[in-house]
């Protein structure tokens, strides 16, 4: 196993996972930015205005989430490092 190509898979999944969840950041600000409350129909529904406001949301993180969460990053890890190094034999070939 070629040690350099491994830390590199491992980097790389780790910077799409980052990615992935800073893109769900930003969409949840301009969302968050962009959104009006409807106020006028608000009174027809007889509900009273929220007086608190709940930011985020709740995980509840039990085994099979974890396993599911381990094993979306080995096999992501693994299908990048197969990618490579069958492109490095390619390229070796030509």
């Amino acid at each position: 196993m070629n040690k350099r190509l491994a830390m590199e898979s491992v980097l790389v999944t780790l910077l799409f996972i980052i990615g992935f969840v800073a893109w769900n950041v930003v969409q949840g600000m301009i969302m968050t930015m962009n959104y009006v409350p409807d106020l006028t129909n608000t009174a027809a529904y007889g509900n009273p205005l929220q007086s608190k406001v709940a930011f985020g949301t709740i995980i509840r993180w039990d085994t099979t989430a974890m396993i599911m969460a381990v094993a979306g990053f080995v096999l992501l890890a693994a299908a990048y490092y197969g990618l490579r190094s069958a492109m490095q034999r390619w390229t070796k070939q030509y």
